[in-house]
């Protein structure tokens, strides 16, 4: 592994050599500009073996860690989890939560910049490619195309749902004209998308002997998902049944499957598991495929949204603060009542989707400090727990603000609910949906037993029949329920708000109470 790491390395020196471009074009004298450089290793002298571009295509995975590692937070936490009327933020004066963003929104700034970063990494790799003399094997060359532009079109996807018609960039950027690019024109990102996932899923392969690298069938889920998404951005019915034709393969032919256990998504235990379509690999091991670190040099592979999904702590009216989830995260995140009342009685989902006030979990219940005196840890009541079941009391204290723990980027239960829409929406109607829907409601059901079946937690009333019963019928307020439930806090709500308004379906004005007051 430490090979691999040090060729990692390597790669990610040679992935900035493009980077430098506009750096050395600018404040330099011409003497500067013909200094040869001091190493052999170049843009020139790396990509040429399979051992190279191995390197390399996990370097524009890499870029990944940058936009989840940020310590408060920048861009994944505050700009895809918040705004919703799932979460809120705990200081009632957060700017994200408002919709105050403008030029100098550092969340904002952060997501567009790592994105081009990993769009950067991801052209390279796939110019770089043709020139390659080392190769053992010239049919591996498609291999490593796939892969890189499947991670040009993961992060177009990022860019596409946040701003729009932005710019494309398909080769990598080597002059100050070169870097002068306008918006693109309608439909012409979706399209390059499209594009790029279609080739990723005719040349990847199926599995890989080791963990973490997307396959034809990573490429298809999100190839559907696109499609879903163009449907309604675009109004362009015919892409449902596009969706419906890559949805399905992944279904029938695909290796996925739903874990018994709801919570098992969320344990370091359980990592790449049947129901993972594709998560971000923040743990080295020897089966798993080194993404390397974050481009700060962080030397291990832990991640910071656990601040984010941690206990809450509130300054509440008497200035208490539970003393633990300090130790634990700095739990900037509130659970909104309306999504606690969102979740049907006895949906053992919620168990793993947050604490209450009153629950004792660690070493102490944590809406009293040690003297008894009453503790607002959280100003609603409820603070995230998914990555956070069952409480770790064992963590150390010197990595409070960090985790090892994979974060989930795609699962098996969002590709059944998504096939089930596209069904409902342009496909073949309730009767075609109902199916995919009741096997994401049967685990939660199976799920309500093995609690039952064994220690139940106090919160969940092991005396009710008929948990989570399957529907007959499947109308659109299905839909937004089961993936409301299903997805909490896994930073898909707002995106699925915004496509739905686009579509006509919903009216984000009306039907959706944004951050404060909370919506009770």
């Amino acid at each position: 592994m430490t090979t691999i790491r040090r060729t990692i390395r390597k790669a990610l020196w040679a992935l900035a050599v493009p980077l430098g471009v506009g750096l050395a074009l600018t404040g330099c004298d011409e003497e500067f500009l013909d200094t040869q450089p001091l190493g052999s290793l170049t843009g020139g002298t790396f990509y040429q073996t399979e051992e190279d571009f191995e390197a390399a295509t996990l370097g524009s995975y890499s870029t990944m860690l940058n936009l989840t590692y940020e310590q408060n937070g920048t861009g994944w936490w505050n700009g895809f989890l918040k705004p919703d009327d799932d979460v809120r933020h705990r200081d009632p004066n957060d700017a994200n939560d408002y919709f105050n963003w403008n030029a100098n929104n550092g969340d904002f700034s952060w997501v567009w910049l790592t994105a081009y970063k990993g769009i950067m990494r991801a052209n390279v790799v796939i110019q770089q490619l043709p020139e390659a003399t080392g190769f053992t094997d010239e049919a591996n060359k498609a291999r490593y195309e796939a892969e890189a532009r499947y991670m040009r079109a993961w992060w177009y996807f990022i860019l596409a749902r946040n701003w729009g018609n932005v710019p494309i960039l398909t080769e990598v950027v080597s002059t100050i004209d070169a870097a002068q690019v306008g918006n693109s024109q309608p439909g012409e990102v979706w399209d390059l998308m499209e594009e790029d996932l279609q080739f990723a899923a005719d040349n990847l392969p199926g599995s890989y002997p080791n963990l973490g690298r997307a396959t034809r069938w990573t490429a298809l889920s999100l190839l559907g998902k696109v499609e879903i998404f163009r449907a309604q951005w675009e109004g362009d019915n015919a892409k449902y049944g596009e969706a419906i034709t890559h949805l399905s393969e992944v279904v029938t032919s695909g290796p996925y499957s739903l874990v018994s256990d709801y919570g098992e998504n969320f344990l370091e235990s359980t990592e790449n598991n049947s129901e993972s379509v594709f998560e971000l690999q923040a743990t080295v091991g020897d089966n798993i495929n080194a993404w390397g670190t974050t481009d700060t040099g962080t030397g291990r592979a832990a991640h910071a949204w656990e601040i984010y999904v941690s206990p809450s702590c509130y300054y509440g009216p008497n200035g208490g603060c539970a003393l633990l989830p300090w130790q634990a995260g700095y739990g900037q995140i509130d659970i909104t009542q309306a999504l606690v009342d969102e979740f049907e009685p006895g949906d053992p989902r919620a168990y793993y989707t947050f604490y209450s006030t009153g629950e004792q979990y660690g070493s102490g219940i944590y809406n009293t400090n040690e003297a008894g005196d009453t503790v607002w840890w959280s100003g609603t009541h409820h603070t995230p727990a998914k990555y956070n079941r069952p409480w770790r009391e064992s963590r150390p204290q010197n990595i409070w603000n960090s985790t090892t723990n994979n974060l989930r980027l795609f699962r098996y239960s969002e590709v059944l609910l998504l096939l089930a829409e596209a069904e409902l929406l342009g496909g073949g109607g309730s009767a075609a949906a109902l199916p995919y829907i009741n096997q994401v409601r049967q685990r939660a059901r199976d799920t309500f037993n093995t609690l039952c079946g064994g220690t139940p937690p106090p919160t969940l009333d092991c005396g009710l029949t008929n948990v989570v019963p399957d529907l007959t019928t499947v109308t659109m307020a299905d839909i937004m329920h089961e993936r409301r439930v299903e997805l909490a806090t896994e930073t898909k709500r707002y995106d699925d708000l915004v496509r739905w308004h686009r579509a006509g379906l919903i009216n984000v004005a009306t039907d959706i109470t944004w951050g404060y007051p909370d919506n009770t």
